[in-house]
């Protein structure tokens, strides 16, 4: 494609349409975006192929691109979302309420949302965020959730005893600014889960005052709020392990994973919208050194994708690549990108699937492009 818009001004012109971008859209295939939070300079985004091994994984990725946050995102920032091509970063900045990024790294542009219009909670609250497509508008939003919390107790503890505001807020892209629409039900947002979009519908995993899960859905299109039932998980693990779920997009299926003490379950709504179709599909032993036994723990497993031959790649806790082989029954440590530091006690890394395009954020009216 480089070459083609080397050609002649009118190839040029033509590549940079935004019915060439959704062409290409069309025929492209999900890659790897990977990067940290601790050096952002280092965000990739990778292509790979099925027929990945441990020992020859570095042979079958290649870099489509990379970028770091020279281009003027906050030196602190986190992957929020993927769609058709563009990420959402939220950037924190000390002193001052969440920045907002879409970013679109193949064409080297990004824009910063208007905080206008935000109404913020205190600093003892919950913010949160998604980032989707429209399946009947094909409009691009973001939806921001938050909420003012009250909390008791132990000061070690900080007990949730209340939640005693709720706000939302809508930004369609090309139009410039946010709307306040009717909150959702008085959840508990984790601060460091990411919205999973899925049939046109953003997904969190949330959970009640009284520690359940559910999840919460955001319709994209219709920007009203509803509800799914999670799996049904063990009580055992319910409550003991509350924070040891994940919610992901897998293979096109919304799926829960567990880390509970000795497994990996991971669960598939294999009917969506069914809550009767949760699947126990993939159950994944640790070995002995990754098995957690404190009651604390919070060692998070986020799968990534299953490969054609049933190996799996997961992200644990945005420290470690891990890739399950079906065929041996085993996890193995992988580095794929050489990232990974074992001395750097900072380390943070986030691993999502992300189809990368042409669509420029030119093509939004009202937005102020920065390119890089």
């Amino acid at each position: 494609i480089g070459i083609c818009k080397c050609v002649c001004k009118p190839w040029r012109d033509l590549l940079r349409t935004r019915e060439f971008a959704d062409f290409h859209l069309s025929k492209s295939v999900p890659g790897l975006f990977i990067g940290h939070t601790s050096y952002p300079e280092d965000f990739k985004i990778m292509e790979f192929v099925d027929e990945l091994g441990l020992e020859t994984h570095d042979l079958h990725f290649n870099t489509i691109t990379k970028f770091d946050s020279s281009l003027g995102l906050p030196v602190r920032n986190e992957l929020k979302g993927s769609a058709n091509g563009l990420l959402l970063f939220c950037g924190t900045l000390p002193r001052t309420d969440d920045v907002l990024y879409v970013c679109n790294p193949i064409c080297r542009e990004y824009i910063e949302l208007p905080s206008d219009g935000i109404v913020c909670c205190s600093y003892s609250g919950t913010s949160n965020c998604g980032f989707g497509v429209s399946k009947t508008s094909d409009q691009y939003k973001i939806v921001r959730i938050l909420h003012e919390i009250k909390k008791g107790g132990d000061p070690g503890t900080h007990t949730l005893l209340n939640i005693t505001r709720s706000v939302c807020f809508v930004y369609v892209l090309g139009t410039g600014l946010w709307r306040s629409i009717a909150p959702p039900t008085p959840f508990i947002y984790e601060s460091c889960s990411t919205g999973v979009s899925l049939n046109g519908t953003i997904h969190w995993l949330v959970q009640n005052v009284d520690g359940s899960h559910c999840i919460s859905c955001f319709d994209i299109e219709t920007e009203l709020f509803s509800t799914f039932r999670p799996p049904p998980l063990p009580i055992s693990k319910r409550f003991q392990n509350i924070l040891l779920l994940s919610l992901v997009d897998l293979g096109g299926y919304l799926c829960v994973c567990d880390n509970t003490v000795e497994e990996i379950d991971m669960w598939l709504m294999k009917e969506y919208g069914d809550e009767k179709s949760w699947t126990r599909e993939f159950v994944v032993r640790k070995s002995r050194e990754y098995v957690c036994d404190c009651e604390g723990c919070t060692e998070i497993v986020y799968p990534i994708r299953v490969f054609k031959d049933g190996d799996i790649l997961m992200a644990w806790f945005g420290i470690h690549m891990f890739y399950y082989s079906d065929k041996t029954k085993t996890t193995a440590q992988i580095d794929m990108f050489g990232m990974e530091d074992e001395d750097n006690v900072d380390f943070d890394m986030k691993a999502m699937l992300h189809t990368s395009s042409f669509l420029s954020l030119a093509s939004f009216p009202k937005e102020s492009v920065t390119t890089f």
